[in-house]
């Protein structure tokens, strides 16, 4: 399966072809477009936060997921799935890459495009080809910029990559939020990458059930 990177430069004719296609397929790579599109001011304004899916979510993709949500203005959102540790193996997976031959795990971010490798990491600034998180978190789907972040200790970069992403059209997470399919966190670094994934959601649940008491 061949990875695609986006060099976060993206054509007026192209963008006007996906609005075009109205169709419900292209809401998470349009999604993905705008997002990356905003002005960094209209980026920083958006409190990024978590998703914790209810203890009841049947879907089989977001059951007892944590999901780190970018939302935006215009009432969409983006984000990847933190836990679902599903690992894609770059030998295997991405054969004939020899960037990812030796990268390390890549894992299922979301059921959108799941083609294109998504990345977070950590900087004391913001690198070029990058979109700012919080603090010093910054994520990307730049494959220069993966190839700089590649040659860091990973204590430094905390790199995380991630096949494909979560997209919700205007208006669809908040939704899901008022009829009780997630509890909202803020986000914060110890959570995003120093907390164990495996026990992550079962950690969140607990600490939402004690402020409810």
């Amino acid at each position: 399966m061949a990875v695609v990177f986006s060099r976060i430069i993206f054509l007026f004719t192209g963008v006007r072809q996906l609005i075009r296609a109205n169709s419900p397929d292209l809401h998470g790579p349009l999604l993905l477009l705008l997002i990356l599109s905003l002005p960094i001011q209209a980026q920083e304004q958006q409190p990024h936060i978590l998703l914790v899916a209810d203890p009841d979510m049947e879907s089989p993709i977001f059951r007892h997921s944590v999901v780190l949500v970018a939302p935006q203005d215009n009432g969409s959102a983006l984000g990847v799935i933190l836990n679902r540790l599903i690992p894609f193996e770059p030998g295997s997976d991405y054969q004939g890459d020899e960037l990812l031959r030796d990268a390390g795990p890549i894992h299922f971010g979301g059921p959108v495009n799941p083609a294109m490798l998504i990345f977070l990491f950590r900087a004391d600034s913001m690198p070029e080809g990058s979109i700012h998180l919080f603090a010093d978190v910054y994520f990307s789907s730049d494959r220069e910029l993966l190839a700089e972040q590649l040659e860091r200790p990973r204590k430094q970069s905390f790199l995380q990559m991630y096949a494909g992403y979560a997209g919700w059209a205007p208006g669809q997470l908040q939704a899901e939020i008022r009829h009780g399919g997630w509890s909202v966190v803020q986000a914060n670094t110890e959570l995003v990458f120093e907390r164990d994934r495996d026990s992550l959601w079962h950690q969140l649940i607990r600490k939402q059930r004690e402020k409810s008491i």
